[in-house]
C-alpha cells in the first residue's frame, strides 16, 4: 500500500463570536458565526457553517490546492538525505478543506499525463494529525533527526516514525476541517517510477460524496528532474528491489600501437622504403616465448563497450549477484539494487572514449567529467583525458611487461565503473568528493595522502578511493560502489514541482 498522510488543520479565528475547542479537538461556534481558517495558503479556507464536525446540512463545500512552497517544492524518494545529511522532503503535499457539513467519502487520486490513474485511494490515509499539534510535530522532527557524522553517515532517516505518536483515526478527514494530504509518489502497487515525473504534466483530483451528491476539485501541475537527466529509478517497495537506469555516452577512441608507418631510408641508389611498426620497439629479450606481440585488435569497440557496461552494472549494483555487496539499507530494510547501463547520446553523461592500447606505454584512464563553476574541473579537463584505456599485450612502464586479455577484461570493467563513477560522485557530493577519490588523494595533484587506508582484507572494497597497495586481480569482484554512493542515484532523480 502506498503511503498517504493527512494532517488536519485546526488553526481558526472567529468573526465577532466566541468558540469552544473540546478535548478531542472538535470546534463549536457559540452562535453560528462565520469561522475562517488561519494560516492555510493557496486560498484553502472555510465558508459559513454552524459547527465543525456536523451533518445538519445536506450541502458541503470542498477546496483543494497544491503546496509547492519551501520544502514542498521538491520530492526525493524515501527522503534520501543529501550529501551533507540535510533533510529532503519525501512527499507531494496538497491542501484540502471541507466546510458546511461532513461527507460520506472522499477519493484522492493522481492522473498521468494521458489521463490514466497513477494512484487512487478512498478513506484510507495512513496518518491523520491535527494541526493543533503540528508545532510539536515540527519540533520532534528537528530533535529526532540525527546530526550528520561524516564518519558514520546516515543515508536515509526514519522520519516517518516521528508521525506515529500524532496519529488519529483514519476516517477523520471526511469531517469538516482543513487538512494536508501527503503522497509519496508510489502507485497502488507499491511502485515508484521516476520517469513518471520527468517532464510530465500530472493532475491531482479529489471527489467528495454525500447522500448521492458528488463534488470534484482538481489541480494540474508539472514535474521534472532537478539535478541530472541521465539516471532513472524504479523502486518496488513490496519486493524490496530498486532498478536503476544509467545513460552514458561511450565513443570509439580507436586503437593505439597497431599502425605501421613507411619511411625512406638508404643513400643514393640504395634508397628504399622500409616499414616501421610499434612492436619493433619491444626488446627481443623481453619477448616471452609463446606470446607474440599483438598486431591487430583482439577487442573491437563493441567488445569494449560491452565490458564497460557490464562493469558498471556489476560494480554499481548491490544485489545477490555481487560477491560482497548484497543490498542497500533503507530504514532497516534491505533493498537489492540492479543497474542497467545504456550507451546513448540522448540525455546521457558527458562523453568518454574507449581506447584499445598495446605495444607501447601503458595509458592512464581518466574522466574529469563535465565543466562546473569549480575551476578545478577546468584544470581537470586540461590535464586529463576523458578516456578509458584497454591496455593489453606488451606494455612499457619501468620495464616491458605482458598483459593478458583475461586479466585486462577484469581490470577494464573495474576501471569503467570507477571512471564513470566520478561523474556520479561529482553530481552528488561535488568536485572535491570526486577528484579527491573520497578523501584518499590530494584533489589537485592526485597524490596519495599519508593517511589513506588500505583496502579491507574481507568484504566489499569501495570502488572509488585509491589505496596504497592494489588488490590482486583475483578479488576485483569485491569492488563495489559504496551504499551511500548507490543511494545517491536515487537522490539524483530529485523531482522539482512546478
Amino acid at each position: 500500500m502506498s503511503r498517504t498522510r493527512i494532517i488536519k488543520g485546526k488553526y481558526i479565528k472567529t468573526v465577532g463570536e466566541n468558540y469552544n475547542i473540546t478535548s478531542e479537538g472538535n470546534i463549536f461556534s457559540t452562535a453560528g458565526s462565520q469561522v475562517q481558517e488561519k494560516g492555510v495558503d493557496n486560498g484553502v479556507q472555510y465558508g459559513n457553517f454552524e459547527r465543525l464536525g456536523s451533518n445538519i446540512n445536506d450541502d458541503f463545500e470542498i477546496s483543494f490546492s497544491l503546496k509547492k512552497d519551501g520544502m514542498y517544492s521538491t520530492v526525493v524518494p524515501f527522503g534520501i538525505l543529501d550529501f551533507e545529511g540535510n533533510y529532503e522532503n519525501a512527499n507531494f503535499a496538497f491542501n484540502y478543506s471541507l466546510s458546511l457539513s461532513n461527507i460520506d467519502t472522499l477519493e484522492f487520486k493522481i492522473l498521468n499525463e494521458d489521463g490514466s490513474t497513477l494512484y487512487a485511494i478512498t478513506n484510507l490515509p495512513e496518518f491523520v494529525v491535527t494541526a493543533r499539534r503540528l508545532p510539536l510535530l515540527a519540533e520532534d522532527i528537528i530533535k529526532q533527526k540525527l546530526q550528520y557524522n561524516p564518519l558514520k553517515p546516515v543515508n536515509v532517516w526514519d522520519w516517518k516514525s516521528v508521525f506515529d505518536p500524532y496519529n488519529i483515526t483514519s476516517g477523520d478527514y471526511t469531517k469538516i476541517g482543513s487538512y494536508i494530504i501527503f503522497w509519496d509518489g508510489f502507485d497502488n502497487n507499491g511502485i515508484y517510477d521516476s520517469t513518471k515525473f520527468n517532464d510530465k504534466k500530472l493532475k491531482a483530483v479529489i471527489i467528495a460524496k454525500k447522500n448521492g451528491k458528488e463534488k470534484t476539485k482538481e489541480v494540474e501541475f508539472s514535474t521534472n528532474y532537478e539535478k541530472v537527466d541521465w539516471v532513472d529509478v524504479k523502486i518496488d517497495k513490496n519486493n524490496k528491489r530498486i532498478d536503476t537506469t544509467l545513460r552514458v555516452n561511450l565513443k570509439d577512441g580507436g586503437a593505439e600501437g597497431l599502425e605501421c608507418s613507411s619511411y625512406l631510408t638508404g643513400a643514393r641508389d640504395e634508397t628504399h622504403w622500409e616499414e616501421r611498426c610499434p612492436w619493433d620497439k619491444i626488446p627481443k629479450k623481453d619477448i616471452i616465448a609463446g606470446k607474440s606481440p599483438i598486431k591487430e585488435r583482439t577487442r573491437s569497440f563493441g567488445d569494449l563497450e560491452k565490458l564497460a557496461l557490464d562493469g558498471l552494472n556489476y560494480h554499481w549494483g548491490r544485489n545477490k549477484n555481487h560477491a560482497a555487496a548484497k543490498d542497500v539499507k533503507i530504514i532497516g530494510e534491505g533493498y537489492e539494487v540492479y543497474v542497467s547501463t545504456i550507451n546513448t547520446q540522448e540525455k546521457s553523461m558527458d562523453d568518454v572514449s574507449l581506447i584499445y592500447n598495446t605495444n607501447g606505454a601503458w595509458k592512464r584512464s581518466g574522466n574529469p567529467g563535465s565543466f562546473t563553476l569549480n575551476p578545478i574541473t577546468w584544470i581537470g579537463n586540461l590535464i586529463s583525458r576523458e578516456a578509458i584505456c584497454y591496455n593489453v599485450g606488451y606494455l612499457k612502464g619501468n620495464t616491458w611487461r605482458y598483459r593478458e586479455e583475461m586479466n585486462e577484461d577484469i581490470d577494464f570493467k573495474f576501471t569503467s565503473a570507477h571512471e564513470i563513477g566520478h561523474e556520479i560522485l561529482k553530481s552528488f557530493g561535488g568536485t572535491g568528493y570526486s577528484y579527491g577519490h573520497k578523501g584518499s588523494v590530494n584533489v589537485v595533484t592526485q597524490s596519495m595522502k599519508d593517511n589513506a587506508p588500505e583496502y579491507p582484507s574481507s568484504g566489499e572494497i569501495d570502488i572509488m578511493p585509491y589505496y596504497p597497495s592494489d588488490p590482486p586481480i583475483s578479488i576485483y569482484n569485491r569492488y563495489a560502489a559504496a551504499e551511500k554512493d548507490v543511494l545517491s542515484l536515487i537522490w539524483l532523480t530529485k523531482i522539482k514541482i512546478n
